[in-house]
């Protein structure tokens, strides 16, 4: 029996969306350390602020699907309030007058961004089983996860300090459900400096072969990562 379920790819009005912002939103020059990329993969990068989502939808060279927060799928005053007072005042460090104004506005439009990037709910409660499910979905249909991992609680930082295990996760119960080890690649994306670079990719089994454990493992390619912008981007 097929695990596929029909996943729309194409995304025709967020097709023509996109050729609009490749007009405003520069190509970076791209890196990959390990030549063509697969779409059934996961992919563990940086945020890069704002706008680093959209730029790896746009120019990352595989067909990805990334995690988002959940309230970013709900009604427009999940939107407005997660806006406001996670993004805008924790991470971005706005003030409050400012997050305010820009949190209404943006609830408006931002859930058909979210629609068009195919945003996948990232839950922290039991829910999480939803996020793993839906992600699963994208990987049996030859669509790659994108997940931010680093912790942002304090806003986005030049290079990542700390990631979060849930593509550890993900990894794992793929593995478990199909047999089937899927690759992680590190990704590290610089807004400023216009560059993407994308690591060598290893799997979950690596790790457990190894005797590590979730977080040892998340510690591990938040340091990737970190490398990756050490090595080919600072520089």
């Amino acid at each position: 029996m097929s695990n596929k379920k029909s996943i729309n790819k194409k995304q025709p009005v967020w097709k023509v969306v996109s050729r609009i912002l490749r007009c405003f939103m520069k190509k970076p020059k791209i890196v990959s350390l390990s030549g063509d990329l697969p779409n059934k993969a996961i992919y563990v990068a940086n945020h890069s602020a704002m706008f680093g989502p959209v730029i790896y939808n746009l120019y990352l060279p595989a067909d990805v699907a990334p995690w988002g927060a959940w309230p970013m799928l709900g009604s427009w005053k999940q939107r407005y309030r997660y806006l406001r007072d996670v993004y805008f005042i924790r991470k971005r460090h706005k003030s409050k007058f400012s997050a305010t104004l820009l949190a209404f506005f943006e609830a408006f439009f931002s859930k058909f961004f979210y629609k068009g990037l195919r945003v996948l709910p990232s839950y922290d409660d039991t829910r999480f089983i939803v996020t793993i499910r839906k992600s699963m979905e994208m990987l049996n249909n030859d669509v790659g996860v994108i997940i931010f991992s680093e912790n942002s609680n304090e806003g986005y930082k030049e290079k990542p300090t700390e990631f979060y295990a849930g593509f550890v996760e993900l990894a794992k119960y793929y593995r478990k459900k199909t047999g089937e080890d899927v690759p992680v690649y590190p990704v590290y994306y610089h807004s400023k400096l216009k560059k993407l670079v994308i690591g060598y990719p290893s799997c979950y089994s690596d790790y457990e072969a190894r005797g590590m454990n979730r977080k040892q493992i998340a510690d591990e390619f938040c340091r990737q990562v970190g490398q990756l912008y050490e090595q080919y981007v600072k520089e």
